[in-house]
């Protein structure tokens, strides 16, 4: 009974880890003198333009959507192996969540 208790206390403490660890994992992709920086848990952290970029709106508008979700995914795919590393060995017979 209470080595149950424990292991859940450690899955707890490892979620924790996890989701502390996913803040500080960025990712950063440039396109056309635009530059977006995304944590793995889906914050934008910074954008970047130079002035060229904003010479055509609509250009710009359009180029930080792709930039954006491009980032996003970058910053996921990185999250997803820093899951698998941390959780793996805890929790084995999960891995094909994180595409393993």
């Amino acid at each position: 009974m209470f080595g149950n208790i424990s292991q859940l206390m450690e899955m707890k403490k490892k979620a924790e880890e996890i989701k502390a660890r996913m803040s500080s994992i960025e990712a950063t992709e440039t396109l056309n003198g635009i530059s977006v920086t995304c944590t793995a848990d889906r914050a934008v952290k910074n954008i970047t333009l130079t002035d060229q970029a904003l010479l055509d709106r609509e250009m710009l508008e359009d180029q930080l959507c792709v930039l954006i979700n491009r980032t996003l995914e970058s910053a996921a795919s990185a999250g997803e192996a820093e899951m698998k590393e941390l959780a793996g060995p805890m929790m084995p017979g999960l891995s094909g969540l994180f595409g393993g």
